[in-house]
């Protein structure tokens, strides 16, 4: 799992990723955002932009723009799964620098 900063409705914002293929967790966090299937909004992000389950919202992160559906995930935070399976799967080292945001 790894942080990305991205942009909902027009608010900077940090997400996680989730969700990866084989059988183990990938070793750096680059790779683990190339294999990402799904993105976890924190729940105070997702109280303070209003976003609910059900709805369809768009997600820019670097220049990517990608159509996600919201889902409920645990204690409140929102699961935003893409409407591509892997949407980061031909992203580039600098395209990463200037997206990962910094550990908590």
């Amino acid at each position: 799992m790894c942080r990305v900063w991205a942009r909902v409705r027009r608010k900077k914002v940090v997400l996680q990723t989730i969700g990866y293929r084989g059988r183990r967790e990938a070793k750096s966090e680059f790779q683990d955002l190339k294999q990402a299937r799904a993105l976890i909004m924190y729940k105070a992000d997702a109280e303070a932009l209003g976003v609910r389950t059900g709805q369809t919202i768009t997600v820019t992160v670097g220049k990517r723009r990608l159509r996600c559906k919201v889902l409920n995930w645990s204690r409140g935070s929102k699961l935003l799964l893409p409407s591509k399976e892997y949407p980061f799967k031909d992203l580039t080292r600098e395209e990463f620098k200037r997206i990962r945001a910094p550990p908590k």
